[in-house]
């Protein structure tokens, strides 16, 4: 039994897709072909008059989010093809083969240590492949094409996970999981795929349909990825949202500025993700659409605009708490200065009436000094601490609130007076 194994891995920085949408698609490409010399780049589509003529046409190319995509012989694991995305996406695939009385059982502790002992060979041959890989790409490509990847998503540099698709395998030996929940497709010829997780089925001649499957997968993969990473970069957002209780607005600011080029980010990809399937062939499309279905992608992808908003609205409300905040202390500030003023200008004029050109001595004068002295502190105190006091009565206030609310269900109160005993129906 064959076993064609996708697998998927982040490259340790991320292509500007605004640079890449501009005109820098074509330095991005070159620069990447040259970092993977040893790789047979595959042959460049053919030209026509019409900018969408057929599958694969030079314009039609322009859509794709693949940059690089090539071929080359490794020891030990026979031909590797990889595919680099735009989206900063690596695709590995290599196939290897199976015994036709294994079952291809992830769920299960046997099989699974079985069917292990045949791909734990292949994840560590290209462990070290995948690191030199991503490292030469970041080398090779202009910095100023490039951006530094999020500190919350994904791992990059490393294989993050495989996708295998068991060809024709024997009956009774394909994964239950995807034969019982996997999404079917119907190919030509007769052939069908039923794409699950982790593992798929393809039954029909696979040297037909076998790339379908897989750029299929690649394009349902990148949606996946899209929608993963928001919700990372999102939970973060939250985490140090609620730890920024007690910082200032330059803080919430910048997480402000994180969420709105996140928002962009997902706009763009989701935009070339889009503009990409519309092009697809027929056998890929209907590939993606039943990764699509099996992986419950569309109601993720549809609440993640609403949950990037909510996340913006509450960044917005902790922006007014603390500049309601400052505008507190502002104005206690100006009541403070405002008491001293009047103060002054009390006793100053008090300090006049009471001169050596009048009945009443100069005896007062340190006693009036005193007096500011005692009156300015009393009032910085007052103020100072009143805000406090506030903030320990609101304390003490929802503790008491939570520990009245945890004695239970209040006893009923007995009634005030007889209790009306039921009139009686005559029959």
């Amino acid at each position: 039994m064959r076993i064609v194994n996708l697998g998927t891995f982040l490259l340790p920085v991320r292509f500007s897709l605004s640079a890449l949408m501009t005109g820098a698609r074509g330095h991005v490409m070159s620069a990447v072909a040259a970092a993977l010399p040893e790789f047979r780049r595959d042959a460049e589509p053919e030209s026509s008059e019409l900018l969408l003529d057929f599958h694969r046409s030079q314009g039609t190319r322009q859509m794709e989010s693949m940059i690089f995509q090539g071929s080359a012989p490794v020891d030990g694991l026979g031909v590797v093809r990889l595919y680099i995305s735009s989206l900063s996406v690596g695709f590995v695939v290599v196939a290897f083969e199976l015994p036709d009385d294994m079952l291809v059982d992830l769920e299960t502790t046997a099989p699974r240590r079985a069917f292990k002992s045949y791909e734990a060979p292949v994840s560590a041959a290209l462990k070290p492949l995948i690191e030199d890989w991503s490292q030469r790409i970041v080398r090779f490509v202009d910095p100023d094409l490039t951006e530094p990847r999020h500190a919350d998503g994904l791992p990059a540099g490393q294989l993050l996970w495989w996708h295998r698709i068991a060809v024709n395998p024997p009956a009774g030996q394909e994964s239950p999981a995807a034969r019982w929940y996997g999404s079917r497709a119907e190919l030509a010829d007769g052939m069908t795929v039923i794409v699950g997780n982790g593992v798929s089925l393809l039954y029909g001649d696979p040297d037909k349909v076998i790339v379908d499957v897989t750029e299929g997968l690649m394009v349902a993969t990148q949606e996946w990825l899209i929608v993963d990473e928001a919700k990372r970069l999102l939970a973060g957002h939250l985490v140090r949202l609620s730890r920024s209780r007690r910082t200032g607005l330059l803080s919430l600011d910048a997480q402000y500025l994180e969420v709105l080029r996140l928002t962009e980010e997902v706009a763009l990809h989701n935009l070339l993700l889009s503009e990409e399937v519309r092009y697809l062939a027929n056998a890929r499309g209907r590939v993606k659409a039943a990764a699509a279905a099996c992986w419950g992608m569309a109601a993720e992808a549809a609440e993640l605009e609403q949950r990037a908003a909510a996340l913006r609205d509450l960044v917005g409300l902790h922006r007014e708490r603390i500049a309601n905040e400052r505008d507190d202390r502002r104005n206690q500030l100006i009541l403070v200065l405002t008491v001293i003023t009047l103060i002054q200008g009390v006793l100053v004029w008090y300090d006049f009436l009471t001169t050596d050109d009048v009945t009443v001595a100069a005896d007062p004068r340190p006693l009036i000094a005193a007096a500011v002295v005692v009156s300015t502190a009393a009032t910085l105190i007052a103020t100072v601490s009143g805000r406090y006091l506030a903030s320990v009565r609101r304390r003490l206030r929802a503790l008491s609130q939570a520990g009245s609310s945890g004695h239970g269900v209040p006893a009923p109160r007995r009634p005030q007076g007889p209790v009306p005993l039921p009139e009686r129906i005559e029959e």
